[in-house]
């Protein structure tokens, strides 16, 4: 249940006109898109923003995120988020979030975040930036699916993927929500006319760059809870790193 708190940020977005796919449906990437620009937001007013973290040589990168949502939202209508930090283990910081649309909830999430040296690129105990003081008592949003995202060894489609200037942040590094999005460029034509992507289960292992080149890949995993589900690789071509696995869930259209 939440409560009101300050440690409780909400922010509403508008779905522009250049969010929606050909069915006026955003994609689920444009949620996380908003997922990644609330966190930051709330970071900021807590103290632990991008700026606070670069004055002690860190940043922040996400190691995991599970997204899952009963309906989304079109064009025209706007997107209401609440999120909060929701606990530290071991070296990971979570993140929760719920998704409201005028008549209600209709998306949950949770993610985990990594405290990162800049100079070692070793992650550090998020409880040195983030204390107990900063984590409201409420209940957790979602919990993740699993301890791990089964790996693809094998995938059935594929797809060549090369990095742009354009999808580097902030921390000079390929955007966490790009790489979702890469992974989904896998997914053959005919399924994405038939299901529309409703839950992701991102887990992010290495970081790469603006220029780099990948290949995507994805199978089919058979069905979960009613919908049917893929399983995602991206590596680079280059040295063959796994750089990101994913499940994703679908419903028919």
């Amino acid at each position: 249940m939440i409560t009101n708190s300050s440690l409780i940020f909400e922010h509403t977005y508008a779905i522009r006109s250049y969010e929606p796919d050909a069915d006026g449906t955003v994609s689920i990437t444009a949620i996380c898109d908003h997922m990644q620009d609330i966190a930051s937001r709330h970071a900021e007013t807590l103290g632990f923003g991008f700026k606070d973290l670069e004055r002690t040589g860190h940043f922040w990168m996400l190691a995991r995120a599970y997204v899952t949502m009963d309906r989304l939202p079109c064009f025209g209508e706007t997107c209401h988020l609440q999120t909060w930090p929701s606990g530290n283990e071991r070296l990971v910081a979570a993140r929760d979030f719920l998704i409201h649309d005028a008549d209600g909830l209709i998306g949950r999430a949770t993610s985990n975040w990594v405290a990162v040296d800049l100079e070692t690129r070793h992650a550090r105990n998020p409880d040195e930036i983030l204390d107990s003081r900063h984590i409201p008592e409420t209940d957790r949003a979602l919990t993740l699916p699993g301890k791990a995202i089964p790996r693809l060894k094998n995938g059935e489609f594929t797809a060549a993927i090369t990095a742009r200037r354009s999808d580097q942040d902030i921390n000079n590094h390929v955007n966490s929500v790009r790489y979702g999005e890469f992974c989904l460029e896998a997914v053959p034509a005919e399924w994405v006319a038939k299901y529309r992507c409703q839950a992701v289960d991102i887990q992010f292992r290495n970081e790469s760059h603006a220029g780099d080149m990948y290949s995507a890949a994805c199978s089919e995993a058979g069905p979960d809870n009613g919908m049917q589900t893929m399983l995602h690789s991206l590596h680079r071509t280059e040295d063959d790193k796994e750089i990101v696995r994913m499940r994703s869930w679908w419903k028919e259209c």
